[in-house]
């Protein structure tokens, strides 16, 4: 169900096609590989998320997997991540004069704070192969929401603020 080695599937991703993606370290020591658009898989992010569920884990670390670039960490805790989201995204860049085009990848890694107000939030560029302005922080959304992982017994999850969105958004 998960990705759990770098077999040639996502190293083509990654060395040939120069896809950026993320690589989780998990509390059972277990590494987890964003594997996307493997044939007949959901999303990995989705996977993971239901893996962690189902088995009692949770991530520890997130990190950079892009070929040419370093395997920066973007959130670490050897408790577990709670409230960890991931997304990429891409886009070109076209010019006037003819059909060529650059494509620029991103890979925004979120992280709910305890006070669950809002999530800090780090986004890697490539191919200027660097963090966008170090980090920011984000107001806490139904959007962000949907995608993070929490911990099994997680208190963020149970934080009010959390809860009305979550209760908002099923409305």
């Amino acid at each position: 169900m998960i990705c759990t080695k770098l077999d040639s599937f996502l190293r083509k991703k990654v060395m040939t096609d120069l896809e950026m993606t993320w690589e989780a370290e998990l509390k059972s020591g277990v590494t987890v590989y964003g594997d996307y658009e493997r044939s007949g898989q959901d999303n990995p992010w989705n996977r993971l998320s239901k893996h962690c569920e189902e088995n009692n884990d949770s991530i520890i670390k997130i990190k950079l997997l892009m070929f040419g670039a370093k395997k920066e960490t973007f959130f670490e805790d050897e408790n577990g991540l709670d409230g960890i989201f991931v997304l990429r995204g891409a886009a070109k860049e076209q010019t006037m004069s003819d059909d060529s085009f650059r494509v620029y990848q991103t890979l925004t890694v979120g992280l709910l704070r305890d006070d669950c107000d809002s999530v800090d939030v780090k986004k890697y560029c490539w191919p200027n192969n660097e963090f966008e302005q170090g980090s920011s922080s984000r107001k806490l959304t139904a959007g962000n929401l949907e995608y993070m992982i929490f911990k099994n017994e997680s208190e963020k999850l149970k934080h009010p603020k959390v809860q009305e969105l979550i209760n908002g958004a099923a409305v």
